[in-house]
């Protein structure tokens, strides 16, 4: 019985310790970059082409954080894009306005929190510290240790999708079949507690469909520009 009691022991703890996956930055600023697209864009897939690239990219993750965030107000015209949400449209809005632009557009990469025409994949200059993150089932546990002090931060997490396509049967891609990575599937955001000058934070992640990565990013409270990223493959 003994002999049992402690296999099962074993188990149990080796089944926990599996589920429980490890992100660490390095010591220079990973770079985060976004995409804010659309299925229903016509300009987006040469755009969408690109960042999949990034998938055999050698600095994937530990240089820069890749996430695709599908804007929903091209819905509208034809085309329900199934990974937009109006959360990820409030963003670019944010940004434009930080940028005191007229307007919004997709395609629209941004790196780093400037807009720009082609992103190149590398780490910053800066070493503002190092960002870790836990994730145990959709428990996330986040731990910032910085090189400089801050008065407010807060950490963003961002289930992403692997490899995906869709069928576009009506709008400005009618008949093309849209090949997406990266893909973000919810966007989690919470304020971090300081001790001792350490920031942490707790959240639970939400996603509808099954996660293949993860990309954990923290701001300061004054605007989005990210101080530093972490992520992933999860499976």
């Amino acid at each position: 019985m003994k002999s049992l009691l402690w296999s099962i022991l074993i188990f149990t703890a080796g089944t926990v310790a599996a589920e429980e996956r490890m992100f660490q930055s390095t010591e220079h600023r990973v770079s985060l970059v976004e995409l804010y697209t659309s299925e229903g864009c016509s300009s987006c897939p040469r755009a969408e082409e690109k960042l999949n690239r990034f998938a055999d990219h050698k600095g994937l993750w530990n240089d820069f954080v890749p996430v695709a965030f599908h804007v929903d107000y091209w819905n509208y015209i034809g085309w329900n894009d199934r990974f937009s949400k109006p959360e990820f449209t409030a963003r670019q809005r944010q940004y434009s306005k930080h940028w005191n632009a007229r307007t919004i557009y997709t395609p629209c990469f941004v790196m780093n929190g400037e807009a720009v025409r082609y992103p190149v994949p590398k780490a910053g200059k800066s070493k503002p510290g190092i960002l870790k993150a836990a994730l145990n089932g959709a428990a996330l546990s986040v731990k910032f240790t910085p090189k400089q002090k801050y008065s407010k931060l807060q950490v963003w997490a961002a289930p992403l999708s692997g490899s995906v396509t869709t069928p576009v049967k009506s709008g400005e891609n009618r008949g093309r079949t849209l090949e997406h990575c990266f893909v973000a599937l919810d966007l989690n955001q919470t304020a971090m507690i300081q001790t001792d000058g350490i920031w942490t934070a707790e959240l639970k992640l939400n996603g509808a469909l099954p996660a293949s990565a993860l990309a954990v990013w923290i701001s300061n409270d004054r605007n989005l520009e990210p101080i530093q990223a972490t992520g992933g493959w999860l499976k």
